[in-house]
Parts: C-alpha cells; sequence; structure tokens
C-alpha cells in the first residue's frame, strides 16, 4: 500500500514550465508598440489638421466668429443612385458625404452634419465656434425682414396673365386628387360589377348539389 501511495503521488504529466517573467516583458513590449501607433497615428491626424488651418498657414492673422453657411445643404442629391465603387476610386467620388474642405469621407447624413457643425471644420475655414451677440434691435430688424420676405410674393410666382403660380399649383394639385379619387371609385366599381358576372355564371345544379343556394340573391 505504500508503494501505490508513492506511485499516485510521482508527476507523469511533464507539464511545461512557463517563463512568467519573459511573457510578461513581451506583453510590455507589445503594449508600448500598440501604443506608439497610435500616437503616431494621432500625430497624422494633428499634421493635416495644421496643414488645413489658414491661421496656421499665415493665411489670415485672427480667426472670425462662427458665421452662418451661405449655402443649401442637399443631403438627397445622391439619394437612389447607383455608384462603382473600387480600390483607385478617388475619394470624392466614394460611398458617403465628402467634405472638400478636409478631404474626407463621412459615411452617413448625421456624421457629416456633426463633421460641418463641429469644431475642426470651422478651423479650417478660419471661424471659431464662438457666436457674435446680437443686440436687441437687430434682432427685431432680423425678425421684420423675415416677414417681410415671407409676405411679399416674387416675380417667377406670377404668370404673364397676372394670375398667382401659386394658387393656380393649389388648384390643379386638388383637382388631380378628385380625378384620382373618381379613378378608384370607378375601377373599384367595375372590379364588383366583375365579381357579380363571375358569380352568376356558375349552374344553379351544381351550386345546390354542392349545398349553396346562391351568391348575394335577394330573398323572395
Amino acid at each position: 500500500s505504500s508503494l501505490s501511495r508513492k506511485a499516485a503521488s510521482v508527476d507523469n504529466t511533464a507539464r511545461r514550465v512557463w517563463d512568467k517573467d519573459e511573457f510578461r516583458q513581451k506583453a510590455k513590449e507589445r503594449e508600448e508598440k500598440e501604443q506608439d501607433k497610435e500616437e503616431s497615428a494621432l500625430d497624422i491626424r494633428k499634421r493635416k489638421r495644421l496643414e488645413r488651418d489658414p491661421l496656421h498657414q499665415g493665411l489670415i492673422v485672427a480667426r472670425s466668429n462662427l458665421q452662418q453657411r451661405n449655402y443649401q445643404i442637399d443631403l438627397s442629391a445622391r439619394l437612389g443612385k447607383t455608384q462603382v465603387v473600387g480600390l483607385n476610386t478617388p475619394l470624392s467620388q466614394q460611398a458617403g458625404y465628402y467634405c472638400s474642405v478636409c478631404d474626407c469621407i463621412l459615411r452617413d447624413s448625421q456624421s457629416y452634419l456633426d463633421h460641418i457643425n463641429g469644431k475642426w471644420h470651422n478651423r479650417a475655414l478660419g471661424m471659431t465656434m464662438r457666436v457674435e451677440k446680437s443686440t436687441v434691435d437687430q434682432i427685431k430688424n432680423k425678425l421684420e425682414d423675415l416677414k417681410n420676405k415671407k409676405n411679399q410674393a416674387k416675380d417667377d410666382d406670377y404668370l404673364p396673365d397676372g394670375v398667382d403660380k401659386r394658387i393656380l399649383e393649389a388648384q390643379e394639385a386638388e383637382e388631380r386628387e378628385r380625378e384620382e379619387r373618381k379613378a378608384k371609385k370607378r375601377e373599384k366599381k367595375q372590379q364588383s360589377k366583375e365579381e357579380a358576372d363571375d358569380a352568376g355564371d356558375v349552374d344553379p345544379d351544381m351550386m345546390a348539389l354542392m349545398g349553396f343556394s346562391g351568391f348575394g340573391g335577394s330573398k323572395k
């Protein structure tokens, strides 16, 4: 029994002994390399931002306050279009929303709006994120101008005979809707008539044999 206990206590698995200090050093070196890569990518982004910054390039003396855009953003210009994208396709022609100021592509409209409203994009345009404070008189004048523009009709809103084009377009739209409703009613009526004709073509003996007295018939 003592011999069997000694045999049971012997380790015959020959397990490998790992050098913990060696692998700890390898893990540390790997983390340092990854950190160096992240820092280098960050340095590249910083360098590109400085290259686009007109203040850093000496093109302007100081950044101006944030200003309103003087153009309309069309997010649906490429909606529903098919485009072939390859490995050598220019960045401006790839799928998404291209920013020519920062030379980058954004994959969805929300990211694009966040980008053009962000700090780095406006810095590349020579602006800060500070907004000029408006006085009470400026706000009143702006509201008055907007009110006048809203009430004032443009020259192209009228036809040569003096008829307001906006009223004419509304009348035409109403007429189209009326015609569409009439067409739907006629189609529904024709469909009901065809179903009634199909039901009338059934043999009465066959209907009686199947246990039906009739389809849509009136009671006598």
